[in-house]
């Protein structure tokens, strides 16, 4: 894992660590140079959320649920 090579994201903050996964994902979503595997995932993903556009979780709720899996995560190694 990612984690394992680069020990120091371990010991980021969950701003930080947020703040580097959107910072990923901005440098990897200017590349333009993705497989066609990754081309039709992304594309059967866009299909999908233009027929089912109300399914979907606000940054709020995803962001809820990140830190409550984190609290369980947490509570579990105690």
């Amino acid at each position: 894992m990612i984690l394992e090579t680069l020990p120091a994201i371990g010991a980021l903050s969950v701003d930080q660590k947020l703040r580097l996964v959107w910072e990923l994902w901005n440098d990897v979503s200017h590349d333009s140079s993705i497989s066609p595997e990754v081309g039709t995932l992304l594309e059967q993903r866009v299909q999908e959320h233009e027929a089912n556009p109300d399914e979907v979780r606000s940054t709020d709720e995803v962001t809820a649920g990140i830190l409550a899996l984190r609290q369980r995560i947490t509570s579990a190694r105690q």
